[in-house]
């Protein structure tokens, strides 16, 4: 079957739903104030020094939190883990500024007390490179270095095409 080539906005987001990357919640402190959210735009740009790009939009209170502490921590979503939906539907369904996320659920903190889901298939501790970060009008694409990880055995991480064709419906219920 031959490509059809669009120009329409939501034809493109087809195209693009087709770029394959994974789910992950990053997180971040402010004071005694903690606060994550939902990402699929994260990458390794990096792996000697090692370095991530994540891009954040500038309204969510994760965005502020981490151009101004200038540290974050990324759990790769485990899509094994019966919790999964549960930490989408907490880290991606609401504002920080109107809940506290973290309150009755299971988490650990890093050496900053940047919290982290311990059932992560992998963890990210990451400083922000401000001069290298990118400021994209909506969003800021914020290049980091990574000062330490964590990986676990067992597991496996979770895809953005995999979370919109089979979590996605039940997340939302």
């Amino acid at each position: 079957m031959p490509l059809s080539f669009v120009t329409e906005s939501a034809a493109l987001n087809q195209a693009l739903f087709q770029i394959t990357h994974g789910l992950y919640v990053i997180t971040a402190k402010r004071g005694d104030k903690m606060n994550g959210q939902v990402l699929d735009a994260l990458m390794q740009v990096t792996n000697a020094p090692p370095r991530i790009a994540a891009g954040i939009g500038k309204r969510s209170l994760t965005h502020e939190m981490i151009a101004e502490t200038g540290h974050f921590a990324v759990s790769v979503l485990d899509r094994t883990d019966p919790g999964c939906g549960d930490a989408i539907r907490r880290f991606g369904f609401q504002s920080g500024r109107d809940v506290d996320k973290f309150t009755g659920f299971p988490f650990a903190t890093l050496g900053r007390g940047i919290p982290y889901l311990p059932t992560a298939v992998a963890v990210f501790e990451a400083a922000v490179l401000p001069l290298l970060s990118v400021d994209l009008i909506t969003h800021t694409l914020f290049i980091a270095s990574i000062e330490r990880a964590g990986t676990r055995e067992g597991g496996e991480p979770l895809t953005y095409n995999e979370y919109r064709k089979n979590v996605r419906k039940k997340v939302q219920r």
